[in-house]
């Protein structure tokens, strides 16, 4: 958690969104509060096909967004920046203009499953983004009591771990709760096989975890032999009550690790629960040469501190 100092928030801004930018708002403040925070920047997106926006249009919604954000942004200390950034034209590619610009650790986005282009969106930006990423469904409530972490034992599932139980001690948690959803591909078992297999996957996490500082976090371990591990997260998430899934996002290569795993993509259009997609540490992408293509470097950004 120690990592997530530079955070940004995706607002939409729309008269049927009002209340969810709040609700992210009073979320993202929870967060906050956790003292790791330096600086926030609040990025709002004007549509393009407009015109090109005035700085008489600017000013009217940086002072509006200001005062959305003072109305739900509360109790966070002032010693945190603030920053207010508005754009015009597609939503995705300026989000990951600003968060490989000013290398956010930390990106935080309300999340409408039932609404097919918010969930494209979503989907593409946890996909292409150099940072983790936080998504906030509809309704969420600003609380953090309860963190399930999916695990296969990979690097990446440790370095969620990490995030968890950082955010775990941070929020005064005694405990969290780690998943290894499995495939059983034998096509016959014996009565005793189940115990046999239990026993294998208790031995590999306690070897899993030997390696991971878990900074005083009791780390409970939970089994479940599965088809589908997509489907099996978000029935534990509901099971154990979780108010958070952590987990790890996975590339192809180094080079690739912006991509966005299966499971990882599955989870997140299924499950109602808040979503935090970790990037694994030490791939933070330099997307530069990528993203600030033309069309980025020709357009002028419209900001205020």
């Amino acid at each position: 958690m120690h990592r997530f100092r530079h955070l940004m928030v995706g607002l939409a801004r729309t008269k049927a969104n009002w209340e969810s930018d709040a609700e992210l708002l009073r979320y993202v403040a929870m967060v906050a509060r956790l003292g790791t925070a330096t600086k926030v920047r609040f990025v709002h997106c004007v549509p393009g096909g407009q015109g090109d926006l005035s700085t008489g249009d600017i000013e009217p919604i940086m002072a509006d967004m200001k005062a959305q954000v003072e109305r739900s942004f509360l109790n966070v200390p002032e010693t945190v920046e603030r920053e207010y950034i508005v754009h015009q034209g597609p939503p995705v590619d300026h989000l990951l203009h600003e968060a490989a610009e000013h290398e956010i650790e930390l990106l935080f986005l309300g999340h409408r499953r039932v609404h097919k282009a918010r969930w494209a969106l979503t989907r593409r930006v946890v996909m292409k983004s150099p940072c983790s990423v936080w998504l906030v469904p509809d309704g969420s409530a600003a609380l953090l009591q309860r963190i399930l972490v999916p695990i296969d034992f990979s690097e990446p599932s440790a370095d969620a771990i990490r995030v968890a139980v950082s955010l775990a001690r941070l929020s005064g948690i005694p405990e969290c709760t780690a998943l290894h959803a499995y495939f059983n591909p034998a096509v016959s078992t014996y009565d005793e096989y189940d115990s046999v297999l239990l026993g294998k996957e208790q031995r590999a996490f306690e070897k899993f975890m030997e390696k991971i500082d878990s900074q005083g976090i009791f780390v409970h371990p939970i089994f479940e032999e599965c088809v589908d591990a997509s489907h099996s997260i978000v029935r534990a998430a509901k099971a154990q009550d979780s108010d958070l899934i952590v987990m790890a996002t996975k590339g192809r290569s180094r080079a690739a690790a912006v991509l966005l795993g299966s499971v990882t993509e599955a989870a997140i259009l299924a499950t109602p629960t808040p979503l935090l997609a970790v990037k694994h540490s030490g791939s933070h992408m330099r997307l530069l040469e990528a993203l600030f293509d033309r069309r980025f470097r020709k357009r002028s950004d419209l900001r205020t501190d």
